[in-house]
């Protein structure tokens, strides 16, 4: 998969935040620490968005809680989990392609060796 620009720029605040803080924390805290690290870096995102579940015609009462949309374009969850597995990263890649937006990463900070806490997936093409 090609790496977005946005990726590489939020992959580089994620690291800061892990090299500062180090694994073992609460997802509440990367995720705040993040969103302040992407703020300095002037990365445009919104935060604890809700998008709308659609069904056919319907319009679900309960909606997705995305964690960061960076750019309009790029689903980036946080989280501080022991292990990234199938089921995390068939979610992100199911709030993906039910928000519309192109890519998304799962950064798990909960990880000795940074690099091995990135995790990117892309929307289906149609």
């Amino acid at each position: 998969m090609q790496r977005d620009p946005w990726s590489r720029r939020v992959v580089a605040a994620a690291r800061e935040v892990h090299g500062v803080l180090g694994p073992g924390l609460l997802e509440t805290a990367y995720k705040l620490a993040l969103a302040e690290e992407l703020r300095r870096r002037g990365v445009p995102f919104e935060q604890d968005k809700t998008v709308p579940i659609r069904y056919r015609d319907l319009v679900l009462v309960t909606g997705l809680q995305l964690d960061l949309v960076v750019a309009g374009e790029l689903v980036v969850e946080a989280v501080s989990i022991e292990r990234v597995t199938d089921w995390r990263r068939a979610q992100l890649l199911t709030h993906v392609r039910l928000s519309g937006y192109p890519r998304g990463l799962l950064i798990n900070f909960n990880v000795a060796v940074f690099r091995r806490g990135v995790h990117r997936v892309a929307a289906p093409s149609p």
